[in-house]
């Protein structure tokens, strides 16, 4: 048994597949996964269901969250101990969402979100959200297709009307690419830089990526 339990929820409409390329040491890695959300529901019951697939026991628990799942993980933490937080690509508080994000919840454009469009625009701008390989681009178009429309939208209100309430977190590392097009870097407080990396990078830099979170492991 390594030191650290190490659960991993993929961001908006990706699975475990995104962190294949990782390659992590010193942690006994487990995924979350994505649950279908009820009529209605709110963040805090739907969060309190996928904390459920969390067996809490005496060893240490680090949550990583990619992008949404970094929100998600941060409200996790209010329900069970972890000792600390790792955020891919994501941000800590709703002042670290570029503008774009945050209008949404006053203009709800997200109600007209299919993945029909997702799909059918994605070769229009997947070179410059960092799907710069074919496998890459592949697996993107698996991952949201097996995605449904209601959990699509439901993520994207809830990104848009997420505040970040907990004033006591774990210890967080926050690790974010410099071509992040989705949270650009600029709105980013004090992270760990990584050079070119898009808000992909968690697959097509995981070489580096994998190093950063190694890093973290070992403290």
């Amino acid at each position: 048994m390594n030191k650290y339990k190490l659960y991993m929820l993929s961001g908006l409409g990706f699975d475990e597949r995104i962190f294949s390329n990782l390659e992590i040491t010193n942690a006994d890695i487990e995924y979350l996964k994505w649950l279908e959300p009820d009529d209605n529901e709110t963040l805090t019951n739907y969060v309190k269901r996928i904390s459920e697939q969390i067996e809490v026991t005496e060893q240490p628990i680090i949550l990583l969250g990619h992008s949404f799942g970094g929100i998600i993980v941060q409200e996790i933490s209010k329900l069970i101990p972890v000792n600390k937080i790792i955020l891919l690509s994501s941000v800590k508080s709703e002042y670290e969402m570029p503008l774009r994000i945050r209008t949404m919840k006053f203009l709800p454009l997200y109600k007209f979100l299919n993945k029909d469009l997702i799909l059918k625009s994605f070769p229009v701008w997947a070179r410059l959200f960092g799907y710069n390989s074919e496998k890459g681009r592949n697996l993107f178009k698996e991952m949201i297709s097996n995605s449904s429309n209601n959990y699509l939208r439901w993520s994207l209100k809830t990104i848009s009307e997420w505040k970040q309430t907990n004033k006591k977190l774990p210890e967080l590392i926050q690790i974010h690419g410099t071509r992040d097009k989705t949270f650009p870097l600029k709105f980013i407080k004090r992270p760990i830089i990584v050079e070119d990396g898009s808000h992909f990078m968690v697959y097509s830099k995981a070489e580096e990526v994998s190093r950063i979170i190694n890093n973290t492991l070992l403290t």
